[in-house]
């Protein structure tokens, strides 16, 4: 199972929510409570507001957590996130190939997903799906936790959110507004969720488990993948 990389500790939240952070920052989180479980059934992207400005840039820093963390967390893709749903890989199928009289899939649409931090998420710890759930963002991770260049700074990808990440008991997630930042100098975390793929897709071959760059929320137009309610 997936762990995190030397240098990390896995901080558990609750069931369903850990991440990993440096072991000299590594704090225990206050667990949230999970959200009712919604019935199920498949629709594109439909993002909500959060209280943040879409298309300003923030400071950011990405954090991860799910299923094979080495507490166990749980699957990140359920629907008894705070946001109540969770996203899944999708194929869209290209043209029919007339000669082999088959139609060839191989274009995947991974629908990546994060939790927020609780100052853009726009509720606390039990309330349910806050104000943010369903917005798109891009990140851009470009720096380690010590302020070092990734090796593969500048990469980006585009996730929807659909979990909090609780500010009490957690200096990653209690900023103090959009302005306050964390020990990294972000406004906003991002949680991605392992079992989206996004950690893998974001910090690649970097071996990293945090990083420190950019975010900015984007139409979900550019989020490719589907959602389960």
């Amino acid at each position: 199972g997936t762990t995190c990389v030397s240098g990390y500790t896995c901080v558990v939240s609750n069931a369903y929510y850990s991440q990993c952070l440096p072991a000299a920052n590594a704090v225990s989180s206050v667990a949230s409570s999970k959200t009712s479980v919604a019935p199920v059934s498949t629709s594109q992207a439909a993002g909500g507001g959060s209280g943040a400005s879409s298309g300003t840039t923030y400071k950011a820093s990405f954090t991860q957590y799910g299923s094979g963390d080495s507490f166990g967390s749980g699957n990140c893709n359920t629907d008894t996130t705070a946001c109540g749903f969770y996203t899944s890989l999708s194929h869209t199928p290209l043209a029919p190939v007339s000669q082999l009289n088959t139609t060839i899939d191989n274009t995947q649409q991974p629908g990546y997903s994060a939790a927020l931090s609780q100052n853009a998420f726009g509720v606390g710890p039990g309330a349910g799906a806050g104000p943010a759930c369903g917005t798109c963002w891009k990140l851009t991770a470009e720096t380690d936790s010590s302020g070092n260049k990734l090796s593969n700074a500048g990469n980006s990808i585009v996730v929807q959110i659909t979990n909090l990440c609780p500010a009490s008991g957690n200096p990653l997630c209690s900023q103090n507004g959009l302005t306050g930042t964390n020990q990294y100098g972000a406004n906003l975390n991002f949680d991605l969720c392992l079992n989206s793929g996004a950690n893998t897709a974001l910090f690649g071959n970097s071996g990293v488990g945090l990083a420190v760059g950019t975010a900015v929320q984007v139409s979900c137009s550019e989020w490719t993948g589907t959602v389960v309610h």
